[in-house]
């Protein structure tokens, strides 16, 4: 695993065997405010006082860390991320130390990294961290809210396609709650149409960095 610095100042991580880094080059912060916080928290923190967020790939932490930076004033957010592989704390460390603007919460990583039950990182953020692969993980065994918001943030369908199958796919929706979101920086053309054939309306705002476009996904009906 290399730490690679991008283009607005903040680092990504390069995975070595899948060949893939885990942001944008062109700007890690930058790529994870436009497609989770600005597209994905601020599309809906304004309709709700408590929000159910589903993260799948906790990866560096930096989704669930803007989350905080960027929640509305009074609202609360439950937040459960999913990761089948959590980096260790000391490069988590390394990471964020060449970042020239850090999150304001970064204090809070140790102790989200280790949250394996829901955790009050503050009095308005609970989070807990799953450590378990999407696809084995069985949703009902855990409790969970119906989800008004869901960060997909998986590798890439070209290196790791089973993440984005539609029974996969199925398996997240069926754990959203009506007119949730569900929000990637993937566009692919199979993936939005797997979203459409699960009920879902799709808005495809541009993407960040020159990037094409995103996806942003409303849940309109279950599919049974």
């Amino acid at each position: 695993m290399q730490i690679i610095a991008t283009s607005d100042g903040s680092n990504t991580l390069f995975h070595e065997s899948l060949d893939e880094t885990y942001h944008s080059v062109h700007g890690a912060l930058g790529e994870s405010l436009h497609v989770y916080i600005n597209n994905g928290l601020r599309r809906i923190s304004p309709q709700l006082k408590s929000i159910n967020i589903l993260e799948i790939g906790f990866g560096t932490g930096l989704n669930a860390l803007l989350s905080i930076d960027h929640q509305a004033p009074d609202t609360i957010i439950n937040y459960y991320s999913i990761e089948a592989y959590p980096l260790s704390e000391e490069l988590l460390n390394n990471y964020y130390q060449g970042f020239s603007e850090k999150p304001k919460c970064l204090a809070a990583l140790p102790k989200m990294i280790h949250a394996q039950s829901m955790q009050s990182i503050n009095e308005h953020f609970n989070f807990k961290l799953i450590e378990s692969k999407l696809e084995d993980l069985q949703m009902e065994k855990y409790n969970f809210p119906a989800f008004d918001l869901v960060y997909f943030d998986a590798f890439a369908p070209s290196k790791q396609a089973e993440m984005w199958t539609f029974e996969i796919l199925k398996k997240v929706s069926d754990s959203m709650a009506e007119n949730g979101l569900f929000v990637t920086y993937c566009s692919q053309g199979q993936f939005k149409r797997n979203l459409k054939e699960l009920g879902f309306e799709i808005d495809c705002p541009p993407g960040p960095f020159g990037k094409r476009e995103i996806t942003v996904a409303k849940k309109i009906k279950a599919i049974v």
